[in-house]
């Protein structure tokens, strides 16, 4: 616990810094166009570099037990919420998304991490997506299935919830987010499992 919130403040600090300080030099005129790049370059790299970092932060703590309080909250209107404040991102990617809510089913989990599971699957499905794709959204009770278009897999489905390890499509992604919800789902005692047919990549939670 004390090495993760060391290595919270100790490097993300300085990232900070690196961005901030690359906000301002993208901003300054008469810049020759090759160095503009280079700069987007380096602070894309910097941003990246960040969400690893917090990721990784965010796994150790998770592993650690520091998200102990549980509390029952509505997971309908929970995984209502994050389909709204994803519709621009979906709307970006002209994806046709489908959702069956059902309504006020509870679940006793911590709120962050439920938050931080919906989220993750939804941009899972939204990423690995393809243009004009379709995303369907299930939520009964004790189960909740989110299901995707995309590329077909070329790595053993298991692969996809180890750390780092990403379809070899997928090389924009740092092979953790998968990672994240396998560990919140051992973490809150729900089970997940990944199928896919010649369509859909399908992710299923049974709680």
């Amino acid at each position: 616990k004390e090495f993760t919130e060391n290595a919270s403040h100790e490097i993300q600090t300085p990232l900070a810094i690196i961005n901030t300080k690359l906000e301002l030099l993208i901003q300054t005129d008469n810049l020759e166009e090759e160095q503009m790049l280079n700069i987007q370059s380096v602070y894309d790299a910097a941003k990246r570099l960040s969400k690893l970092n917090q990721s990784l932060i965010l796994l150790t703590k998770i592993e650690n037990n520091q998200f102990v309080e549980k509390e029952k909250i509505d997971f309908s209107e929970t995984v209502k919420k994050h389909l709204t404040n994803y519709n621009e991102l979906v709307e970006a990617k002209k994806l046709n998304l489908t959702s069956s809510i059902s309504n006020n089913i509870a679940l006793n989990i911590n709120s962050a991490l439920a938050d931080i599971l919906i989220s993750n699957l939804i941009t899972n499905a939204i990423k690995h997506n393809i243009e004009n794709g379709e995303i369907k959204i299930e939520l009964l009770p004790g189960n909740f299935t989110i299901s995707n278009t995309g590329a077909l897999l070329q790595n053993k489905p298991i692969e996809l919830f180890e750390r780092f390890k990403k379809d070899k499509s997928a090389s924009e992604s740092m092979g953790l987010g998968l990672s994240i919800v396998k560990k919140i789902c051992v973490t809150e005692n729900i089970q997940i499992n990944y199928s896919a047919n010649s369509y859909y990549h399908i992710v299923e939670l049974k709680f």
